[in-house]
């Protein structure tokens, strides 16, 4: 099998387990492995779509307990967010955007890791034993 295509279908199944077990980061997870043999103007869009496949299949189970004028904020950033994305891809270069993901990952997972639960957070008395 092409190497490429492994780095493809790992990073997939990467972050497809990952979304599965936390309900999110399916991008964060699949640009740490497709970096490495992707190029960033097509891992982006790759990240973005596999995500939303992922968010749309759970959308079922979660559906009930929606709010919409919550969403509201996610539609406005998303509407901003992608013109300036797109824009940046075309004039992005891949080793900047290699050190940029690796830098964000090396300070977000372990800032991410010992910051504390929000109020109100579920899980008892077994989540906090840890």
């Amino acid at each position: 099998m092409d190497s490429y295509l492994l780095v493809v279908i790992g990073g997939a199944v990467l972050a497809g387990f990952v979304q599965g077990l936390s309900g999110f980061a399916f991008s964060l997870a699949a640009l740490s492995i497709w970096t490495w043999g992707v190029d960033p103007q097509l891992a982006a869009p790759m990240a973005v779509w596999g995500s939303l496949v992922g968010q749309v299949a759970a959308m079922p189970l979660t559906w009930r307990g929606t709010q919409l004028k919550r969403l509201g904020p996610f539609v406005v950033g998303g509407l901003l967010g992608v013109p300036l994305g797109i824009f940046l891809l075309g004039i992005l270069d891949p080793t900047g955007f290699k050190l940029g993901l690796g830098l964000f990952l090396l300070i977000y997972c372990p800032a991410m890791f010992f910051a504390p639960s929000p109020s109100g957070a579920g899980g008892g008395r077994a989540r906090r034993a840890g």
